[in-house]
């Protein structure tokens, strides 16, 4: 889900959240996936870069993600958070940061355990990287009203929870679920990665 609650982005995230994008990709730069400083989805948090190798491990589709990220001109940082509130799964952050070398997008996903299971934060992060790969296609999305024009020509809006969701998001979603599925069922359940959730 794009997540674009207008009032609450303007009066905080427009003020603050852009910063502390800014602080993230430049301070910690270090952990990234893959193991390359010049890959296009990063994170600050080993256990979700731990998910994300994984994902590439496991799902062809998921790797295909990563790879038209890393082709596209922008960077996606993934971090554990709370979307809406809590009342989601996860999301696109609804901003953007463009620089000289690109833009800059930020994913938050939920740490809890109880909520979403271990394959299916995996498909959980791709859905949002798929959101994520469509702002980065439209290289007029520059800003919170720019990206609210796009989703509103390609997406359909979730009301009362202030944000769109698209129907190729749900389709990768599936799709690398149903990979997921495929390999965990074709291994010894003590070959599959179990990455330690935190808390």
């Amino acid at each position: 889900m794009v997540y674009t609650n207008v009032l609450r982005t303007r009066n905080h995230f427009a003020r603050v959240g852009v910063h502390v994008c800014l602080v993230v990709s430049y301070a910690l730069p270090a952990a990234t996936v893959c193991g390359s400083e010049a890959a296009g989805v990063r994170s600050t948090n080993a256990v979700v870069t731990a998910l994300i190798q994984e994902g590439s491990t496991r799902s062809p589709s998921f790797q295909r993600l990563l790879d038209r990220v890393s082709k596209a001109n922008g960077i996606v940082y993934v971090e554990f958070g709370h979307c809406a509130f809590g009342h989601l799964n996860g999301c696109l952050l609804p901003f953007v940061v463009p620089t000289t070398g690109g833009r800059y997008l930020r994913i938050v996903v939920t740490p809890d355990r109880t909520r979403v299971d271990h394959d299916g934060l995996i498909a959980l992060l791709a859905h949002e990287l798929q959101h994520a790969l469509e702002v980065l296609a439209h290289p007029e999305v520059v800003d919170l009203d720019s990206m609210l024009a796009m989703y509103a020509r390609i997406g359909r809006p979730l009301n009362g929870r202030g944000g769109y969701e698209t129907s190729e998001a749900h389709a990768v979603q599936d799709g690398v679920a149903s990979e997921l599925r495929t390999d965990r069922a074709r291994r010894p359940r003590s070959t599959v990665n179990h990455t330690l959730f935190p808390g």
